[in-house]
C-alpha cells in the first residue's frame, strides 16, 4: 500500500519542480529589453560610425557624446523599477544566480577587447589600404546584428550566465 503512495508523492514532488523550474525560465525570460530597445540601438550605432563618411569626420565631435549619453541614460534608466519598465524589463537577475566562471570570463573578454581599441586607437596602424565607407558597413553590419539579433543574443547571454541549459527549442524557433 506504501508504494502506490510514494509513487503519487514523487510524481507530486517532479510536478512541482517542473513548475519552479518553469516559473524560473519565465522570470529569465523576462530580464530582456524590448525590440524598440535593440532598434534604437541599433539605428544609433549606425548612425555613430556612418557620420563621418557623410559629414566628415569632424560630425565625431557631437556624434560620439551623444551616443555616451545615450547609454548612460539606459543605464541610469535599468537601475530603477520604472526605467526598467519603460524599457520593458520585467524582471532582473539576482547576482546570486550568475555564475563565477561566466562573470570572470566576460570580465577578461571585455578588458582584452578595451586593450585592443585603446592600443589601435593610439597606434593608429596605417596598413596601406583606404576602403571606402568602411564606417557605414561597419554601422550596417553592427547596428544591424543588433536590430535582428539583440534579443536572442541576450537570452544567450543570460543563459550562459545562469549556467541554464535550454532543452525546449532552438534558434529557428527564437529560442536560445
Amino acid at each position: 500500500m506504501s508504494e502506490p503512495r510514494e509513487s503519487a508523492e514523487s510524481a507530486e514532488a517532479a510536478q512541482m519542480l517542473q513548475s519552479i523550474e518553469q516559473r524560473r525560465t519565465q522570470a529569465h525570460d523576462g530580464t530582456g529589453a524590448s525590440r524598440w530597445v535593440d532598434v534604437v540601438f541599433g539605428v544609433a550605432t549606425f548612425a555613430v560610425l556612418a557620420a563621418p563618411d557623410f559629414f566628415g569626420s569632424g560630425v565625431t565631435g557631437w556624434t560620439t557624446p551623444a551616443f555616451s549619453a545615450l547609454a548612460v541614460v539606459y543605464v541610469v534608466m535599468l537601475k530603477t523599477r520604472r526605467g526598467s519598465a519603460v524599457l520593458g524589463q520585467r524582471a532582473r537577475l539576482r547576482r546570486s544566480e550568475i555564475s563565477g566562471r561566466y562573470a570572470l570570463v566576460s570580465r577578461v573578454v571585455l578588458c582584452v577587447i578595451a586593450a585592443v581599441g585603446i592600443a589601435l586607437a593610439l597606434l593608429q596602424p596605417d596598413i596601406g589600404v583606404h576602403v571606402p565607407y568602411w564606417r557605414t558597413v561597419l554601422g550596417v553590419l553592427l547596428g544591424g546584428a543588433l536590430i535582428l539579433f539583440g534579443g536572442r543574443m541576450q537570452r544567450a547571454l543570460t543563459s550562459m550566465a545562469t549556467g541554464e541549459r535550454r532543452t525546449a527549442g532552438s534558434a529557428f524557433d527564437g529560442r536560445v
